[in-house]
């Protein structure tokens, strides 16, 4: 068990909120940064948009507790700061907290690294591609990190993503994964875009409700 699982567990246990909730929250917090911070990463992703609704604030906490809190998201930030290039740290995490309240289960990294070589390896090029069920984002850092591997910040800089899913909770986590990696490993995507929609309702109706544009999907001419 992870340093990080074992202080969340323990900080719900002190706090009375679930672990989940909490590990949420640090996601919250992480996802207002990248959304509000947009200009400390100008020149990789010059047009950010995002449903200002998805902007939260994190509430329910003691004010002797919100020290513990940071305390965690800079834990959070120090495992994500440390991973190799779009390696999935959180997935794991998550899903040993998750009590599948809509039926998720989260695919393991390892599996989703291997569906990711044996894809690359039958010569899957496109570089349009969609997670409908992207859950915490395994398969899409899975997918990316091979990318990588393989092509480099070029390879990443083709692929358009577009990713969904019902539960906000985790398509939030997987936004701010590939965000996170793409920022701190200076490799933007060409275009991100992250659904929060029922594909069975509404698949062809639901807006956005943030996307990233890097600067090769922005520039006209030649280096499209």
């Amino acid at each position: 068990m992870s340093d990080l699982l074992r202080e969340v567990r323990s900080f719900a246990d002190h706090s009375g909120l679930p672990a989940t909730r909490i590990f949420d929250d640090l996601f919250v917090l992480l996802y207002n940064y990248i959304c509000t911070g947009s200009q400390e990463y100008k020149q990789l992703y010059p047009s950010v948009t995002y449903a200002p609704e998805t902007v939260q604030s994190v509430e329910g906490y003691r004010d002797a507790d919100l020290d513990q809190l940071m305390r965690l998201l800079l834990m959070l930030r120090e495992e994500l700061e440390q991973a190799a290039p779009f390696e999935d740290v959180v997935t794991d995490k998550y899903g040993a907290l998750l009590h599948g309240d809509l039926g998720q289960f989260m695919t393991p990294p390892a599996l989703a690294s291997a569906v990711s070589q044996f894809l690359s390896a039958t010569g899957a090029k496109d570089k349009k591609r969609a997670e409908p069920t992207c859950g915490t984002g395994a398969l899409v850092m899975g997918d990316l990190r091979q990318c990588y591997a393989a092509e480099g910040k070029d390879g990443v800089s083709h692929v358009d993503y577009s990713i969904n899913d019902l539960d906000l909770r985790l398509v939030r986590i997987a936004t701010v994964q590939v965000m996170y990696h793409s920022i701190r490993h200076e490799a933007p995507l060409k275009r991100l875009v992250a659904y929060n929609a029922d594909l069975i309702t509404n698949y062809d109706s639901s807006a956005p409700f943030f996307a990233a544009t890097s600067w090769r999907g922005v520039l006209p001419g030649k280096i499209m």
